[in-house]
């Protein structure tokens, strides 16, 4: 009776849990867009707090005095803002004129475009290839303008809604500054209304999502700026005129894990490709872009990648792929940003749950992805040698 019994509780509580999971998740969907702002919030708070905590721990002044959480927040904060500040004012003549010939001279680029392509068809026509590259540059198909078109539809009104608006952005930024300055004792104040047998694995979970959050936060960002750096100054090496909008597009597409670096390279092939260059060659021209884009995409997916996010999250490169597309499915340009750290943090808490439910000892999840890691890569070292 009592096995019957429990049987009867366990299914119910999983049904039950299931259900407000289910509501939740509806109710969720009616506020997407303050939890796209909080969340938003939430990552630059996590950018952030390396910086604050390295002040905090150095001190300043030759006394070397520990200043305030809230003194180290402000230090950082103004001196981000001064930096971007800075950033914009400087950089500001040079994109103003790389935007006012992209629209003076698109048209003569398309035409250029399509003289090469003119070339490129000869050439395939006299090995016997029936293709026009040509008339794909001239009509595209069907399915790449559909994806144009929604990626239009879907990044263009992401970006307005959250960094158009002057006001939306200072909210954005308050809420880093309210995370950075009480989050601490906001997770305090919680788990102290937990009960003792429940606390340590809540510290747990809550470790876990610190870590892989932050990790995947800073990681990301820091290969996105190193990768459009690289990227601009390629372009600037080049001769091409237009290597400080591609390197911001090229940072801008990074942000997505995996495969970002690849599409930030297609505005620096198609500008090779039409624009003069330093080697007076289009040809020429294209193929170094490529091959310099696959050198740093190299450099930031196997060796940046791995060390900075792979490590945290514990998700195979396979399994990433995989999630960035179905989040690209299910929710546009929003869903590829978000999908790789939230597969991670439901796995994380899958797991947790899971010890919990079956009185198991717990552990943290984190320190066992970036050993096994570390273990991947020193046993990949020792095949070499």
């Amino acid at each position: 009776m009592d096995k019957w019994l429990r049987l009867l509780v366990t299914t119910s509580s999983a049904l039950t849990l299931i259900l407000l999971i289910g509501i939740v998740i509806w109710l969720l969907g009616h506020i997407t867009h303050t939890l796209l702002i909080f969340s938003l919030g939430a990552l630059l708070a996590y950018a952030l707090d390396p910086m604050v905590e390295w002040l905090r721990r150095t001190g300043v002044g030759r006394s070397k005095r520990v200043p305030s959480r809230e003194m180290s927040v402000a230090v950082v904060v103004c001196s981000i803002l001064l930096l971007f500040g800075f950033g914009c004012w400087s950089l500001e003549g040079h994109l103003v004129t790389e935007m006012r010939v992209l629209h003076e001279n698109g048209p003569r680029y398309h035409e250029h475009l399509l003289r090469l392509a003119s070339g490129v068809d000869e050439k395939l026509s006299a090995a016997g290839v029936k293709f026009s590259l040509t008339g794909a540059i001239a009509h595209p198909p069907s399915e790449i303008k559909a994806l144009g078109a929604r990626a239009g539809r879907e990044a263009l009104p992401a970006l307005g809604h959250v960094f158009g608006a002057l006001g939306e952005s200072i909210i954005v930024l308050l809420i880093a500054v309210y995370y950075l300055i009480f989050g601490s004792g906001m997770r305090s104040g919680f788990n102290a209304m937990l009960p003792e047998d429940l606390r340590t694995r809540v510290d747990l979970w809550e470790d876990d999502v610190n870590r892989i959050l932050g990790s995947f936060v800073r990681g990301q960002l820091l290969i996105a700026l190193v990768v459009g750096a690289l990227a601009a100054v390629g372009c600037l090496a080049l001769g091409l005129h237009l290597w400080l909008l591609i390197g911001l597009l090229v940072t801008g597409a990074a942000l997505i894990p995996v495969f970002g670096p690849y599409l930030g390279a297609i505005p620096a092939v198609l500008a090779a490709a039409a624009s003069p260059t330093h080697l007076h060659n289009p040809v020429a021209a294209v193929c170094v872009i490529l091959v310099y884009f696959v050198i740093i995409n190299e450099v930031g997916s196997k060796i940046l990648y791995p060390k900075l996010v792979g490590e945290a999250l514990g998700l195979h490169a396979v399994l990433v792929l995989f999630v960035l597309f179905a989040g690209l499915e299910l929710a546009g340009v929003v869903g590829v940003l978000f999908a790789a750290p939230l597969t991670a943090l439901t796995i994380v808490s899958v797991v947790h749950l899971y010890r919990y439910w079956q009185d198991l000892p717990d552990s943290s999840l984190a320190d066992a992805a970036q050993r096994a890691a570390k273990q991947h890569s020193d046993k990949r070292i020792t095949e070499k040698e």
